[in-house]
């Protein structure tokens, strides 16, 4: 069995109950099961499959929509670890973030839900090919592509989706590549490319910097103490030193507390990483607010894409497929009267930087596109 960081064996975690979800979602525990689940269809993260499997695992008898449901959670999970390993083995660099490997802390009779899978990629080599990869093991429907500035650096974000099996009650899947770990909040944290070596402070790191997108879920609290009593999991020091240097010590600080005030998920680990964390979640904090009040700086072009320093994010806008680009594709920015396009192994996007595009700047778009392929098909 495992030592843990202070040598004495560690228990293999306790499966969740139902009492941990009645609580986190507010539910009477005498009301019906069925109550509960209608509940957790309301948030986000998918909480129903994993609802359902702690049901099944204490006896309830769920009929056939719900084991169905729990099955086709269980194939997509199945398929994101599957696509995870297929990317960890041919993608140099390549790390897969929270998904796979927080399951692996879950007892086997609980299904860990996920929505999607995120992979993070060194540099753009190794984003096309794991795009490739993926584009040539999964039937992709529908790609989206953002590209944002890090001082003089390009960063990539290259989701890709395909139906589900049910794809009238269930979203499609979805595999987000970035070249990044932790992309950071404008005026508060900046981006942050390479991720921890651990895995275990990778994935709650993670988790944190979600913080800045939406509020905790009782998922996050459970990924947080089934990590933490996990046999690989970073001593509460070193954690809460890698919080400090990726700047989100304020975040899982109040991921810790929150599992703290969560009676079901008694975790002395994780009363150690709280009282670690106090000290530099104030730093950072008092950091950010200095940041704040400071005059901006100024803004820095990227050096390889001089028609894109502005320095905001931009988004890729689909234009009509014309020839099906290919793998080998180059990727090539091209500035025109009304904006940039963007020609990659994934299609031709007009690059945006709002939801409301102005229908002359894409017809624009489309006119040059055309002349640009007209100029491909006359190269020998």
């Amino acid at each position: 069995m495992p030592d843990s960081p202070a040598g004495s064996p560690l228990a293999a975690p306790p499966a969740p109950t139902l009492d941990l979800f009645f609580a986190a979602l507010g539910v009477d525990p005498q009301e019906p099961l069925r109550d509960l689940v209608r509940g957790a269809r309301s948030l986000r993260g998918h909480l129903a499959p994993l609802i359902l499997s702690v049901a099944a695992h204490q006896g309830a008898a769920l009929g056939s929509g719900s084991r169905d449901e729990v099955r086709r959670m269980r194939v997509r999970v199945d398929d994101y670890r599957e696509l995870a390993a297929l990317l960890s083995a041919g993608v140099p660099g390549v790390r897969v973030l929270k998904g796979p490997s927080l399951a692996d802390h879950y007892p086997s009779e609980v299904l860990r839900p996920s929505g999607d899978l995120d992979a993070y990629v060194p540099d753009e080599a190794a984003l096309w090919q794991a795009v490739a990869t993926v584009l040539r093991v999964r039937p992709v429907s529908d790609v989206d592509v953002t590209v944002l500035g890090s001082g003089a650096r390009l960063h990539w974000v290259v989701v890709l989706r395909w139906p589900a099996q049910d794809p009238v009650l269930d979203p499609d899947h979805r595999v987000e590549l970035v070249t990044f770990a932790y992309p950071g909040e404008p005026g508060v944290l900046p981006v942050r490319a390479e991720p921890p070596p651990d895995q275990v402070t990778c994935d709650l790191l993670a988790i944190a910097e979600e913080a800045f997108q939406r509020p905790f879920s009782v998922k996050d609290v459970l990924d947080l103490a089934l990590a933490l009593d996990s046999p690989g999991c970073p001593p509460p020091a070193a954690l809460a030193e890698a919080a400090d240097r990726y700047r989100l010590a304020p975040e899982l600080l109040r991921l810790s507390r929150t599992l703290h005030d969560t009676h079901a998920l008694p975790s002395p680990v994780n009363d150690r990483l709280l009282t670690l964390l106090r000290g530099p979640a104030a730093r950072g904090l008092a950091e950010r607010r200095a940041r704040k009040a400071a005059p901006p700086e100024p803004e820095r072009a990227w050096t390889r894409e001089p028609c894109l320093n502005s320095g905001r994010s931009l988004h890729g806008l689909r234009l009509p497929a014309g020839p099906t680009p290919g793998p080998d594709t180059e990727v090539c920015f091209h500035p025109f009267a009304d904006g940039v396009l963007l020609r990659c192994p994934v299609g031709d996007f007009l690059m945006v930087g709002t939801e409301l595009v102005d229908p002359a700047a894409y017809h624009a778009a489309l006119v040059e596109l055309r002349r640009l392929r007209a100029l491909d098909g006359a190269r020998p």
